[in-house]
């Protein structure tokens, strides 16, 4: 497994072409877009992102708020801070007895360009505002930082999760 740009993308684009009726299924369907994306992330010890669907909570209230905020600054800050708490919540674990917990949670410019997203007023295809969307949340998830811990040998291995 990996992360997938396509497969956010192609998440958002369902949601934009959806309309849905309340900013709060908005909310819980890009979460949940964003969720099934994260929850292709493998580190570099070949862990996997065990609760990324029990942490769905952090990224619903955070793109909930996000979706009422009155500028695209807000939006942007509090959707990429519900992102980072998001990784930082992860537990790693491979079965090849690596344990490994999210020691940087990346997402470094990603409030700047969502930011530079949602105040783009130009009219754009669903399919292109997706796009910019997935690729600007994947640039950010590949800077997320994880420390795994081999439970036996202890080994370390540090590097990001792809």
């Amino acid at each position: 497994m990996a992360l997938s740009g396509a497969s956010l993308k192609s998440g958002l684009e369902a949601l934009f072409r959806q309309r849905p009726d309340s900013a709060a299924q908005a909310a819980d369907t890009w979460a949940n877009a964003y969720g099934s994306y994260a929850g292709g992330a493998m580190t570099s010890a070949g862990s996997l992102a065990t609760n990324a669907a029990a942490s769905f909570g952090i990224l619903s209230g955070a793109f909930n708020s996000a979706l009422q905020a009155r500028s695209p600054a807000g939006a942007a800050a509090l959707m990429g801070q519900g992102v980072m708490a998001f990784w930082q919540a992860i537990v790693w674990a491979s079965p090849g007895g690596f344990v490994g917990a999210t020691t940087v949670p990346g997402n470094f410019s990603l409030i700047a360009a969502l930011t530079g997203i949602f105040a783009d007023l130009q009219e754009k295809s669903e399919a292109d505002q997706a796009g910019e969307l997935a690729d600007a949340f994947d640039a950010g998830a590949r800077m997320v930082m994880v420390t795994d811990i081999h439970a036996v040998s202890g080994v370390t291995v540090v590097g990001p999760i792809n």
